[in-house]
């Protein structure tokens, strides 16, 4: 029991530190619903408590495919536990952004009383550990329309964003954007907080580098 009230110490921590920095704008949580240890009411309540104004499914075992896949769901640690999550934060009024991989996954979730619908198109490609596998954009343009589609047959007033996959920069953003309906917009990880990064890192390097000494 101490160890574990250690642990949910930790994790709680983890959670407080973002808060600690952004004073003014809504910060949402990242919650794995599949944990098979985590009383996940009673974990919405911590996370609402400390400031949180919202949550998504992440990590999600959205990501995995194949075999390990149905392992996961067979053994009750599947997407349907994640949509449970998102309905339970629904309820207590908290936002809720689920990622959604495929259109029977945002029907699962927009009937759950999703606000935002991701569609995700995969780990995001591009810079230095970006994945090397994934949808091409014409082939992200499709999915993203089938998810946008059958979460507005449930609730035509969704908000559905597009992100992940070759989504990976703005042009990638505008050409999505520009060949669906209904997507209102952008969801940024990893093209937010790394490439950017990255990109800027190198850069200023090789600006050093370039240097020459007399």
């Amino acid at each position: 029991m101490k160890r574990r009230s250690g642990l949910l110490v930790m994790a709680i921590e983890r959670l407080i530190s973002p808060l600690r920095v952004v004073k003014k704008v809504p910060v949402l949580a990242g919650v794995c619903a599949t944990d098979p240890f985590r009383r996940m009411d009673f974990f919405l309540k911590q996370v609402e408590s400390i400031g949180f104004h919202g949550v998504q499914n992440f990590p999600t075992v959205g990501l995995f495919d194949g075999n390990f896949r149905q392992n996961l769901e067979e053994t009750g640690m599947g997407y349907s536990l994640e949509v449970a999550m998102i309905a339970e934060a629904h309820k207590m009024g908290l936002l809720t952004t689920p990622y959604a991989f495929n259109p029977d996954e945002a029907v699962q979730m927009a009937e759950a009383g999703a606000d935002i619908i991701v569609a995700h198109m995969g780990l995001t490609t591009s810079g230095s550990i970006g994945a090397k596998t994934a949808l091409s954009t014409d082939e992200s343009v499709v999915l993203v329309q089938a998810i946008a589609d059958a979460a507005h047959r449930i609730n035509p007033d969704l908000i559905v964003l597009c992100h992940g996959g070759p989504i990976s920069g703005p042009k990638e953003a505008e050409f999505v954007l520009k060949r669906t309906n209904g997507v209102h917009g952008f969801y940024g990880a990893s093209s937010l907080e790394r490439l950017p990064v990255e990109q800027a890192i190198t850069a200023t390097v090789q600006q050093y580098k370039s240097i020459t000494l007399t």
